[in-house]
């Protein structure tokens, strides 16, 4: 199939993914064909939202139809569990076997697989996910709170030391300065690795985190399609005039 050429992670400009988050077939068909013609980069399946994510084989036909609608984007598969925001429970071997499926089927750019199921499953699990040539982004959720900065450091430590391509941070502030601390945490993880972050800061009082990538060097950001997947996405149209207003290319 062709495609355009991959995205790249700059560090200067941060790329726009947008969730399918259909129930049915025919609404996650709908979502990526709006996806398609975005201006988003990247895709996320939510694949969590739909209903009939417990049957592997539906998972892949689904996931086969999205990735021909998408021409032009990089498709990125989530399941993201009940304990980091996400829509339903699956044991720990259900997630295995869901993810490993999804990066074998070559039909996926990358992946989001969470750091406590990481922990969990082992560098085995991540190897098997690498080897299948998908890029992983570690991800870290809190809706309760902006842990202390050396709390979020460490989790980067972890996540890079699994190998990650990315690493994503996603918290829920409870005051402003959980925000300004969020914002600079990528440039306090410098002076221990290099690992590319996107961050985000959750809710109304966050919003600001996800259109200063630019200044944060934060390499993602997601904006809602038809439905946000998380408390204080923008959406699409507006995202891309924020990051072109905040652009620090000049």
């Amino acid at each position: 199939m062709s495609r355009s050429k991959p995205v790249t992670l700059d560090g200067k400009t941060p790329l726009i993914c947008v969730p399918l988050i259909g129930k049915t077939n025919e609404e996650i068909l709908k979502q990526a064909i709006a996806a398609e013609e975005s201006e988003a980069q990247i895709v996320e399946w939510r694949v969590d939202h739909y209903k009939h994510v417990e049957d592997q084989q539906a998972v892949l036909d689904a996931l086969s139809h999205i990735r021909t609608t998408l021409k032009h984007k990089e498709l990125l598969f989530t399941f993201r569990t009940l304990e980091e925001g996400g829509e339903r429970a699956f044991t720990l071997t259900q997630y295995k076997e869901l993810c490993l499926a999804a990066a074998d089927s070559g039909l996926i750019d990358w992946i989001d697989v969470e750091l406590e199921k990481a922990e969990f499953l082992g560098r085995a699990f991540i190897q098997e996910i690498k080897k299948a040539q998908v890029k992983l982004i570690l991800s870290n959720h809190d809706f309760e709170k902006t842990p202390e900065d050396a709390v979020l450091i460490l989790k980067i430590g972890v996540m890079n030391q699994f190998g990650a391509d990315v690493g994503k941070l996603a918290m829920m502030p409870k005051q402003v300065q959980d925000v300004l601390r969020l914002m600079g945490i990528i440039t306090k993880a410098r002076g221990f690795n290099q690992l590319p972050l996107a961050i985000m800061s959750m809710g109304e009082l966050g919003k600001i985190s996800r259109v200063s990538g630019a200044l944060t060097g934060s390499v993602f950001t997601f904006a809602s399609l038809q439905g946000a997947s998380a408390p204080g996405q923008i959406p699409i149209e507006r995202m891309t005039n924020y990051l072109q207003e905040f652009s620090l290319n000049e």
